[in-house]
């Protein structure tokens, strides 16, 4: 996956309403009918302090009962002294409202702020997915991804005049749908045209992409021809779609900021700021299994490992350590 060594001149300037104008909700209303249902619930304040907090800590249950935590950076000499002390918070409106829309949408989620999702955190879940069917799962995801953290202290960073955050955060629940990671791709539009297209997977090599590309870039040009173009707020910005495989309906993802922040996995920034508009987008995937971009470890996973759970692995692997500190999480979640 190529890191951006684009100078940041060579970018059109990124304004805190362009970062705005990619929020789940500025663009929700306006492409609902082509992509996943989606619920969205703002944040309060307190519940955003929760998340900044050290440690790894589930807030209390509708009955007031405390969850396990995991602290951060404090002094262990406390002891039994520390262990009655309650510093869980307990949002009983936000977990009521968000097992409500859990169970509008059909029993399970995918979660995510504003813009970022969680996927950095997908190893802590049993199923290493982001698949979430209760308030526990999600605030344990949101809680442990350093992109949810990005989010929350640093969504407007390299904004030309304004803060560092916005501010009101929102959850965002897609309606869950076992997507298969070989049929979503990334498309890059600069002043208002196609100019990309890439597999977003880079990480494998799928043999049959080669043989239906022509028709998928065709059917993801169509769809930004009849969609998307001339919809969005800002001329230059980054879509993600996943194309359903049996009948090639196209569907939105989101949208990302036209910036050096949002990864350009298969191209490198360059390619895309000089191709020219007037010629057709370049398609992209992984043409073979040696150049897909390989890892013993799936995509994240050593992004965020907190001190707490590293102090559980004793030398184990990280599949190994992973799996204790997951066993330990849901057996606090399951004492309510």
């Amino acid at each position: 996956m190529p890191v951006s060594t684009t100078p940041p001149q060579d970018f059109p300037p990124t304004t805190i309403q362009h970062i705005q104008n990619c929020s789940f909700s500025s663009w929700y209303d306006t492409f609902a009918a082509f992509t996943l249902k989606s619920r969205v619930i703002p944040l309060e304040e307190e519940f955003i302090e929760y998340l900044n907090a050290d440690g790894v800590f589930l807030p209390r249950g509708e009955d007031g009962a405390e969850e396990d935590h995991w602290g951060g950076s404090g002094d262990e000499s406390g002891g039994e002294e520390e262990i009655g002390e309650d510093r869980s918070p307990s949002f009983p409106e936000l977990q009521r409202r968000i097992e409500r829309d859990i169970e509008d949408l059909g029993g399970a989620v995918f979660p995510k702020l504003n813009w970022s999702s969680p996927k950095d955190a997908a190893w802590i879940t049993t199923g290493t997915t982001l698949k979430s069917t209760t308030p526990s799962e999600i605030f344990l995801l949101l809680k442990s991804s350093d992109f949810v953290a990005h989010d929350l202290g640093h969504a407007f960073e390299g904004c030309e005049n304004g803060p560092t955050r916005p501010e009101r955060f929102e959850l965002v629940l897609k309606k869950w749908y076992d997507l298969l990671p070989s049929m979503e791709f990334r498309c890059f539009v600069k002043d208002g045209e196609l100019v990309g297209i890439s597999q977003r997977d880079v990480a494998n090599y799928y043999d049959f992409l080669s043989e239906a590309r022509e028709d998928l870039e065709d059917s993801i040009i169509e769809f930004f021809e009849d969609k998307i173009k001339g919809r969005f707020a800002d001329p230059n910005y980054v879509f993600d779609v996943y194309i359903n495989q049996r009948n090639r309906k196209v569907w939105l993802l989101d949208f990302n900021p036209f910036s050096s922040t949002t990864d350009s996995l298969l191209f490198q920034w360059q390619e895309i700021l000089r191709h020219p508009t007037s010629q057709p987008p370049i398609f992209r995937i992984v043409e073979s299994q040696a150049n897909a971009t390989q890892s013993p470890y799936p995509a994240y996973t050593t992004s965020r490992l907190p001190r707490e759970a590293i102090d559980l692995s004793s030398g184990a692997s990280i599949e190994e350590f992973a799996e204790n500190f997951r066993r330990r999480v849901y057996d606090a979640v399951t004492e309510d």
